[in-house]
């Protein structure tokens, strides 16, 4: 068993990294394993993946059930009860009104949707002066979400700490004719994944719009990151409350937690940037590290996953060049503040703004969903 949180917060960081793989050691299964409550079915071509390298293991083409342009500006997470990876978020600008999650499911590769996208003509303001959308009025608006998408499998829920800021201009920002001025509170939108129901939280919202948010699984709670500050959503009854004053990046960042090290890792900023930022409140730590050796490329936006195999957070970050560019893959280990890249793991084209990378610990694998534009949307693994 771990050590307590009293005992945890007089251990040195890397004191506090063997004690809990030691623990991982003795309770996890080889590969990863299911947790309680998971009702998983394995995928055995899933195994056969070349280790090393990217793998495209799923392309949509036309005629799929469900076909749709991956949103940069969306983020995911990844229900370890089921399987699967959640897309939600939209671009918006009044080009795309994505409101409805989009769910991977690795047992079957194949893509499935909760409910038609809902046309932005039922878009309103309920009596709570909610934003709603949908006809029963029970349904988010399409909102740029980044890196705010988390799972909380306790809870079985997808929380979406972000809200529409950047709705398009006149109808909906006029304070004649749209419905944003009738607005009073924009919510922390959640998302109960058994019933497929829409909730806002009834207490007063904070966002991490264009931030990052990351679940604490050891102690069920969830923590936004963000320059103007630290928060966490705990309970009962469940409530966004600060723990620091301010971030240590800026917007466009990405955020895990390290389930070996109880830390909350952070990287990227708007600047571009190479730095790790950790965050563990329960030892007082809030810092940069200082990380004397070698450095992935300064980035924004990547894409992040913490791999419990490794013991570290893989990031993916672009690589320019004068072909167009490239993504290379990297792994930070916070015991021993050091990154070690994986040169094979390059995928042939720069990423970009894309928040849909995790880890299945079922089949030990990295996930990554790519696409937009021209670019179908495509998924991928990697088993390092």
């Amino acid at each position: 068993m771990p050590p307590s949180l009293e005992a945890k917060s007089r251990l040195p960081l890397t004191r506090r990294a063997l004690l809990t793989g030691m623990a991982s050691l003795a309770c996890v299964p080889a590969g990863g394993g299911a947790a309680a409550g998971e009702r998983r079915q394995f995928n055995d071509a899933l195994l056969k993946l070349p280790k090393g390298v990217w793998t495209k293991i799923h392309e949509q083409r036309r005629g799929d059930a469900v076909v749709f342009q991956r949103q940069a500006h969306g983020g995911s997470a990844f229900d370890r009860r089921r399987g699967r990876i959640v897309l939600f978020g939209s671009d918006t600008h009044g080009k795309d009104w994505s409101n409805s999650p989009r769910f991977f499911d690795l047992a079957t590769l194949t893509w499935s949707q909760l409910y038609p996208d809902d046309d932005p003509a039922t878009y309103r303001v309920n009596a709570e002066g909610l934003p709603v959308a949908g006809p029963a009025g029970d349904h988010p608006w399409a909102m740029h979400t980044f890196g705010a998408v988390a799972y909380d499998p306790a809870a079985d829920q997808l929380i979406v700490a972000s809200y529409p800021q950047h709705m398009q201009p006149g109808r909906f920002t006029d304070a004649l004719a749209g419905p944003w001025p009738l607005v009073r509170r924009h919510p922390t939108w959640i998302l109960d994944l058994e019933s497929g129901r829409w909730a806002p939280l009834e207490a007063e919202a904070v966002h991490f719009f264009p931030y990052c948010t990351a679940f604490d699984s050891d102690r069920g709670v969830l923590i936004g990151y963000a320059r103007h500050g630290v928060f966490e959503l705990s309970g009962p009854p469940r409530r966004w409350r600060r723990v620091a004053p301010q971030g240590l990046t800026g917007y466009h960042n990405n955020a895990v937690y390290d389930s070996r090290n109880w830390t909350i890792v952070v990287f990227g900023s708007q600047e571009n940037s190479n730095d790790i930022v950790v965050f563990e409140p329960t030892v007082g730590i809030h810092q940069k590290m200082p990380t004397p050796g070698l450095r992935p490329p300064k980035d924004q936006h990547a894409p992040m996953a913490f791999h419990p195999g490794l013991a570290a957070t893989v990031v993916l970050v672009d690589r320019p060049d004068s072909d167009g560019g490239r993504t290379e893959t990297w792994a930070y280990d916070l015991e021993l503040d050091r990154w070690t890249p994986y040169p094979e793991a390059t995928i042939p084209y720069p990423q970009g703004m894309n928040y849909n990378m995790h880890h299945d610990p079922l089949h030990d694998l990295l996930v990554l969903v790519t696409g937009g534009g021209r670019s179908p949307t495509a998924v991928w693994g990697l088993r390092l």
